[in-house]
């Protein structure tokens, strides 16, 4: 009986720690600025190991997994005219 009650207690905190707290977490993320956020446009002959290069970054390699993680590119496939977000 005495491990029934703690469970019970034990769910209602975890219930209201997240009610009270989702809130605070979502307001942070929403309230970021993107206005700063850059963007690039493809152009012929471009990949991304070019606009690294192109952009003078350090690490290429990072740059490439960074620019595909914030575009949500499985592959490095770029097209022409195609607009890209640079973290």
């Amino acid at each position: 009986m005495e491990n029934i009650k703690n469970t019970i207690y034990l769910l209602a905190f975890v219930i209201l720690f997240s009610i009270i707290t989702t809130p605070l977490i979502l307001t942070d993320v929403s309230s970021r600025d993107h206005s700063s956020e850059l963007t690039y446009k493809v152009q012929h002959g471009d990949n991304l190991w070019v606009i690294g290069n192109k952009l003078n970054v350090q690490n290429v390699s990072e740059f490439v997994f960074e620019v595909k993680k914030a575009n949500n590119l499985e592959e490095s496939i770029l097209f022409v005219d195609q607009i890209i977000k640079i973290p």
